[in-house]
């Protein structure tokens, strides 16, 4: 079978140690396209990043002056702010001079669909991942109306929402994670829209239950705001009630985050912030267990399943649990409140047998549900 030629554009880059779940999923997809495809990555970034790939990258380092224009024009026009945040010029005029050299293009989020050419007669495919604008309407929800940031969620929930309509309507195949997130929107819910889980790489079995373990591991994008406010909530409010009794146990976050909000978490005791990491395993080994108790959440965490990828036992939040495959309390454990959070974590700390189950258990449903090759062979079909 002719391979085809493909092109992948993404607006951050899927060669960085940094970690963020839209990251991860960008190169498991480009991992799994290059062994039978000629693929291109498309990417604009601040880092080139150095990770190597068979596939031919090309890359364009953002420049400010796009951004502060595509924020402008975003603004004008009545369209998703992120949309000019992420704006290049330098890949908008490579798309316009070379798409005709490709049979499919994938976009990687909506803020890529930006660059798709008119005159594009190829397979477009939007790789959507979420409903951004659900995501919003969690956050919105979350805020006091005294906080000024409600009123820009709130719009930008509204741009959002119309232009992710829009790409309903542009595009061949449309990609989530969860079919699911079409629940409640005005999104025709149509054969364009194909279901892709996240998915991880199995890593090596690290756990080990020991009563000295004393981490606690939080992993993601900091500069998320769902993922600030989690940290946040775990480090003020549950690790205080957890070291009453364990006086040893730390919180550890590791991931993006600007420097205002490391020195703010690293300055709440026993928490600490390492970070973009990009070997996990020394950080994994002495931990109880890590969390996903983000309370904005569309899809399946990535955060989830990296634990669980090294056997380490997970507790997450009913909402971030509720569009995973996973059995709660065998290969996960699920709180619905800040007492059940704090019980669960107890019981990881001191019962042997339980944590050694949960760790079992969620690493083969990792390898069994979650394997990339077999949720990626989706997108043999659609391209």
């Amino acid at each position: 079978m002719k391979k085809k030629k493909i092109l992948f554009v993404t607006t951050r880059s899927p060669f960085s140690n940094i970690f963020s779940g839209d990251r991860q999923r960008a190169k498991a997809i480009i991992k799994h396209l290059r062994k039978k495809n000629n693929l291109d990555i498309l990417y604009s970034d601040h880092l080139k990043g150095t990770e190597k790939t068979k596939a031919k990258k090309i890359f364009f380092k953002r420049k400010f002056l796009d951004k502060l224009k595509g924020i402008f024009i975003c603004l004008i026009t009545f369209k998703p702010i992120q949309l000019g945040y992420f704006y290049s010029e330098s890949v908008n005029n490579f798309l316009k001079k070379n798409h005709t050299k490709y049979q499919t293009i994938i976009f990687h989020l909506i803020r890529s669909a930006q660059y798709l050419p008119e005159d594009f007669r190829g397979k477009k495919i939007l790789e959507m991942t979420d409903l951004i604008s659900k995501n919003y309407n969690q956050i919105v929800q979350s805020f006091s109306i005294f906080n000024p940031l409600m009123y820009i969620y709130f719009l930008e929930k509204y741009f959002v929402k119309r232009y992710e309509i829009f790409c309903a309507n542009k595009f061949n195949k449309i990609v989530l994670a969860s079919k699911n997130d079409l629940k409640d929107t005005e999104i025709k819910k149509t054969k364009k829209f194909v279901e892709v889980p996240n998915t991880v790489k199995l890593k090596k079995h690290i756990y080990k239950f020991k009563n000295s373990n004393y981490k606690i591991l939080f992993i993601g994008n900091i500069n998320y705001l769902p993922n600030k406010e989690a940290c946040k909530n775990f480090a003020e409010k549950i690790l205080p009630q957890l070291n009453k009794k364990y006086l040893n146990i730390e919180f550890h976050i590791i991931g993006e985050i600007n420097r205002m909000d490391k020195i703010f978490l690293n300055s709440i005791k026993k928490t600490y912030v390492h970070g973009p990491i990009k070997k996990l395993d020394s950080v994994i080994r002495n931990s109880i267990c890590g969390i996903c108790n983000v309370n904005i959440a569309t899809g399946t965490q990535m955060k989830m399943l990296t634990y669980m990828s090294y056997g380490l036992p997970c507790v997450s939040s009913s909402l971030s649990f509720k569009n995973t495959f996973f059995e709660s309390g065998k290969e996960i454990l699920v709180y619905k409140n800040n007492n059940d959070f704090i019980k669960m974590i107890k019981k990881l700390k001191e019962n042997k047998n339980l944590s050694k189950k949960i760790s079992k258990l969620s690493y083969l449903a990792i390898k069994k549900k979650y394997s990339e090759d077999k949720i990626l062979s989706v997108y043999d079909k659609i391209i």
